[in-house]
């Protein structure tokens, strides 16, 4: 007995232009800039007098040109289709953010750094453990030298301290 692979049939080139990677992500792009410019209820002001709602109008703007860019070059020229999406990828990747946010608090800015690499590294297939070790002190001692040393951030470092 052979195993015969089945012919899925010919392919709707629109459909094909449609789902392509690009169309699709800028139409995300555009999407996410046009509901960002309708719920901006900030007071934009005028260009020599900016109120507060002035530059997040402006890239909501930006991000939905962008986007509407993005889509126009996804039509005219097609790329890749999507591919499909890693599930438990992505279920990891939100469960190291909501560590960090739990933890930042409590622990401090160290210590939720370091925890938030390695949760997402159960995300993929990062290699060794002495790696993603590194790479979360990496990160940490980066955040620190940037947050809490640069920009002079008040917030917890480590659990014993504030």
């Amino acid at each position: 007995m052979s195993a015969e692979v089945s012919d899925p049939g010919p392919v709707d080139p629109l459909r094909a232009r449609l789902t392509s990677r690009d169309v699709l992500a800028g139409v995300l792009f555009a999407t996410l800039g046009l509901l960002g410019l309708w719920f901006n209820e900030y007071r934009i002001g005028q260009a020599a007098r900016m109120g507060p709602g002035y530059m997040p109008m402006l890239v909501f703007g930006g991000l939905t040109a962008m986007g509407g860019i993005v889509t126009a070059i996804g039509l005219v020229r097609p790329g890749p289709p999507v591919e499909r999406m890693a599930i438990v990828a992505m279920v990891w990747i939100l469960a190291a953010l909501a560590v960090f946010a739990l933890t930042i608090e409590r622990l401090g800015l160290v210590a939720a750094t370091i925890l938030l690499v390695l949760v997402a590294s159960l995300a993929g297939h990062v290699g060794q453990f002495l790696r993603v070790v590194a790479l979360a002190v990496g990160l940490a001692l980066f955040s620190l030298a940037i947050f809490v040393w640069g920009l002079g951030v008040s917030m917890r470092v480590w659990p014993w301290t504030f």
